[in-house]
C-alpha cells in the first residue's frame, strides 16, 4: 500500500510539473512577441495568427485523444504531449516562416490535448478517494506557470538575453520530467472514483450519457465562458462603463488572479473534507451569478473590485475540473472520453466568446456582464438537472 501511495504521488508530482510547462507554453508566444515577430519578420497581428494555431491544434485532437486514452491508457498520451512541447520549443528556435510557426504552434494545442486527456484521468486513478482535490489542484499549478513566465520574460529583457535560452530551459525541464515519468507504472485505467469512504460500488441505477452526460459536456462550455468574459472584459467594463483609470482597471485582473489561486486551495480542502463535487458545480456558479447580478445593477469602482475578487473565488477556482470529476463518477469507464468532450467544449468557448462579446460590448459594456450572468445561470440550471439524475443513479452516502 505504501509503495502504491509513493508511486501515485510520484506520478502526480510529474503531472503537476507538466501543467506548469503547459501554462507557460500557452502564453509564451505572446510574452516573447517582440522577439518572435522580429524572427518571423512580421507584426503583432502575425504573431496573433501564429498563436491561434494553439486553439486549432487543441480542438482537433482533444476529442480523439480522450477516446484513445480510454483504449490505450494514460501514460502514452502524457508522454506524447511532452514530446509535442519539445517539438514546438526546439522548432521555434530555427523557424523563420510564419506559416511554419503556425504549424509549430499547433503542437502546443496537440500537447495540451494529449496531456489533458492523459493527465486528468490519471490523477483521479492515482487518488480515487480524493479525485476532486487532485483535479482542482491542477488550477494551482497552471497559475504558477502564468505567474512565473512574466518574471522570466522581464529578466531576459532586462539583460538583453536571447529568448531561445528560455526555450532550451523549458525543454530541459520537460526532458528531465520525461525521464522521471517513463519508468513509472500507472494505475489501471479502469480504476473507479470511490469517494472518501472507499466505496466503488456506488451505483443504484444506470446513468444516461445522452442526457446527464450531454448536460455535463455543455457545462464544459458554460463554466469556462463564465470566467473568460470577466478575465478578458472586466478592465474594459471598468474603464469604459465606469470611468476608472486605465491602469487601475487593468490591476483588477491581478486581484482576480490572486483570488483564483486562493480559491483553488480552499476549494480543494472543502471538497476533500466537507462538500461533494456534485454540490460544488451548483453552488459555485450560483455564487458567480449573484455577484454578476449585483455588479450589473451597481456599476461602480468598488463593485468592480468586489466582482474581480468574487469571480476569482467562485468562477476560476476549479469549477470545470469539478464538473469533470462528476462526469467521471457517473461514467468511470469513459474518463478519457469525459475529458475529451468536455474540454473540447471548453476550448470552443475561447473561440466563441471573443467573437460574440465584443460586438455586444461596443453597444453597451454592461451587455458583457448580462451575457456572463445568463451563462452562469445556465450552469446553475444544468447543474441542478444533473444533480436530480445523480442522486437517482448514485448512492450519495458512498461517495
Amino acid at each position: 500500500m505504501n509503495d502504491y501511495k509513493s508511486s501515485s504521488c510520484s506520478i502526480a508530482g510529474s503531472i503537476y510539473a507538466n501543467y506548469i510547462i503547459q501554462s507557460i507554453a500557452l502564453i509564451v508566444i505572446m510574452q516573447f512577441s517582440v522577439e518572435i515577430s522580429a524572427q518571423l519578420n512580421t507584426d503583432i497581428v502575425g504573431v496573433g495568427y501564429v498563436a491561434s494555431g494553439i486553439g486549432v491544434g487543441k480542438i482537433l485532437l482533444m476529442f480523439i485523444g480522450g477516446i484513445l486514452s480510454d483504449k490505450f491508457g494514460r501514460k502514452p498520451f502524457i508522454l506524447m504531449g511532452m514530446c509535442c512541447y519539445i517539438i514546438f520549443f526546439i522548432g521555434m528556435l530555427f523557424c523563420h516562416n510564419i506559416d511554419v510557426a503556425f504549424f509549430l504552434a499547433m503542437f502546443i494545442g496537440a500537447g495540451n490535448s494529449f496531456l489533458d486527456t492523459g493527465s486528468m484521468p490519471a490523477l483521479t486513478e492515482c487518488f480515487p478517494r480524493s479525485a476532486g482535490t487532485a483535479s482542482v489542484l491542477i488550477k494551482a499549478f497552471i497559475s504558477m506557470g502564468t505567474l512565473v513566465l512574466p518574471f522570466i520574460v522581464t529578466l531576459f529583457h532586462a539583460y538583453d538575453l536571447w529568448y531561445g535560452y528560455a526555450f532550451l530551459g523549458f525543454v530541459a525541464c520537460i526532458v528531465i520530467n520525461f525521464l522521471f515519468l517513463t519508468p513509472r507504472k500507472f494505475p489501471s485505467k479502469n480504476t473507479v472514483i470511490c469517494g472518501n469512504e472507499g466505496h466503488s460500488d456506488y451505483f443504484i441505477g444506470k446513468p444516461n450519457i445522452l442526457f446527464e452526460g450531454f448536460l455535463l459536456i455543455i457545462m464544459g462550455f458554460t463554466t469556462t465562458a463564465t470566467f473568460i468574459i470577466i478575465l478578458q472584459w472586466l478592465p474594459a467594463i471598468a474603464e469604459k462603463g465606469i470611468g476608472m483609470d486605465p491602469i487601475a482597471s487593468k490591476q483588477l485582473i491581478s486581484y482576480y488572479s490572486i483570488a483564483s489561486i486562493i480559491s483553488v486551495f480552499t476549494t480543494a480542502y472543502i471538497v476533500k473534507k466537507f462538500i461533494k463535487p456534485i454540490y460544488c458545480i451548483i453552488i459555485l456558479p450560483l455564487l458567480s451569478a449573484l455577484i454578476l447580478l449585483m455588479f450589473l445593477f451597481n456599476l461602480n469602482s468598488t463593485m468592480s473590485l468586489i466582482a474581480a475578487i468574487g469571480m476569482g473565488l467562485t468562477a476560476a477556482g476549479g469549477v470545470l475540473q469539478l464538473t469533470l470529476v462528476v462526469m467521471q463518477q457517473l461514467f468511470p469507464n469513459h474518463k478519457g472520453f469525459a475529458v475529451g468532450t468536455m474540454y473540447t467544449l471548453s476550448g470552443l468557448s475561447f473561440i466563441v466568446i471573443p467573437l460574440v462579446v465584443p460586438k455586444l460590448a461596443v453597444t453597451n459594456v454592461s451587455y458583457a456582464i448580462l451575457v456572463d450572468l445568463v451563462i452562469a445561470s445556465t450552469s446553475v440550471i444544468l447543474g441542478l438537472i444533473v444533480y436530480s439524475r445523480f442522486k437517482k443513479v448514485i448512492d450519495m452516502k458512498k461517495i
